[in-house]
């Protein structure tokens, strides 16, 4: 439910939040707007008081929403910022949820991004970067809540926990081959799981761009054992450092799937005129990284057999997803709780332990 309080031509829009444990009075708070400086006091007839029921200011800092009464998303215009060299932009709008996981994310691993067997940056992309490849998504590839979604090479889990939440895939999955940075992956999604069961108990109504979403599943393992893509929609990969012999198995995987789109970091050249993957560009952009000015371009991609019509074969490798998803919150938190506790107990990983 939204609630506006109006001084003068302007209206600022108020959410109503109930929180549990807090009884609803008909206490009242008068919020007097004072002239500016520049105003003479004899242009001003009367001070504008508005009243407003006090609860619509209550302290919600550090609670979390709940999924039961949710309201209707919001809808705001874009706005603008003005660039250094004063042209004007649109500024990417970016869901409180989808802010909410990334502040869970930076609290566990810092702000540059986690540590990767060569390096703390691993191919992470900027929120607004990875905003901006969500709404191209969105815009040209039917992205939408119906979607599933996998990130090849997940690494911390960014791109999964971030489309989980905006547009609120179906199923969000990653599979990462190196060890470290699953279990770090792992830690992520454990939080962001902690967060959602914690907001689930402490608010009552929210908006739906609030509220943190749980249909996502991470892996440790070896893309190569998969032979297809199916049942996954969307194809994701940043795939900057990918050898020739992953390349040469994904493009067989490709086209042994139904999958209709590609989301990756290399040109026609590569993926179609090399790799000869069965694909048409539709779109591309600019983004940029954490913790430097490296930017690499994205590039989106369709099958060009796509028919729409919807996938109903599952790689063995991808089974029972969807199973994990549906079984609710949580049941995924405590899943994800006792692989992350088994990875404790059977000590740190070795050289040896590690995926070839």
């Amino acid at each position: 439910m939204k609630t506006g309080v109006t001084i003068g031509n302007d209206e600022t829009p108020l959410k109503r939040r109930k929180i549990k444990g807090e009884s609803v009075g008909d206490q009242e708070l008068k919020h007097v707007v004072t002239p500016t400086p520049s105003l003479a006091a004899s242009d001003i007839s009367e001070s504008v008081i508005c009243t407003v029921n006090r609860n619509l200011f209550a302290d919600t800092e550090g609670s979390f929403l709940s999924r039961s009464r949710a309201t209707p998303k919001r809808s705001e215009p874009k706005a603008k910022k003005k660039l250094i060299f004063g042209r004007l932009v649109d500024e990417i709008n970016i869901q409180p949820n989808v802010r909410k996981v990334y502040g869970i994310i930076r609290k566990l691993t810092g702000s540059i991004g986690g540590n990767g067997s060569h390096g703390p940056i691993y191919g992470e992309l900027t929120m607004s970067s990875m905003q901006k490849v969500v709404n191209l998504m969105k815009q040209h590839m039917n992205f939408n809540s119906n979607s599933k979604f996998i990130d090849v090479g997940s690494g911390i889990g960014k791109p999964n926990l971030h489309v989980c939440q905006d547009p609120g895939v179906k199923l969000s999955y990653g599979i990462e081959i190196e060890q470290a940075r699953w279990i770090l992956g792992m830690t992520c999604l454990k939080g962001v799981l902690d967060a959602a069961v914690k907001e689930e108990k402490d608010i009552d109504e929210a908006y739906d761009d609030e509220i943190i979403l749980h249909r996502c599943v991470f892996e440790c393992g070896d893309i190569r054992s998969a032979n297809s893509f199916n049942p996954f929609t969307h194809v994701y990969m940043f795939s900057i450092g990918f050898p020739p012999s992953l390349w040469i198995h994904l493009a067989a995987m490709w086209n042994s799937s139904d999958s209709p789109y590609l989301i990756c970091y290399h040109g026609p050249k590569d993926i179609i005129d090399s790799y000869e993957f069965d694909v048409v560009l539709i779109a591309q952009a600019p983004t940029s990284m954490h913790g430097s000015k490296e930017g690499h371009t994205v590039y989106l991609y369709r099958r060009t057999t796509h028919t729409g019509e919807e996938i109903t074969s599952c790689d063995p490798l991808f089974k029972n997803l969807d199973k994990r998803v549906d079984s609710g919150l949580h049941a995924l938190k405590d899943d994800i709780t006792e692989q992350l506790q088994q990875c404790v107990d059977s000590g740190r990983a070795t050289r040896g332990k590690r995926f070839k």
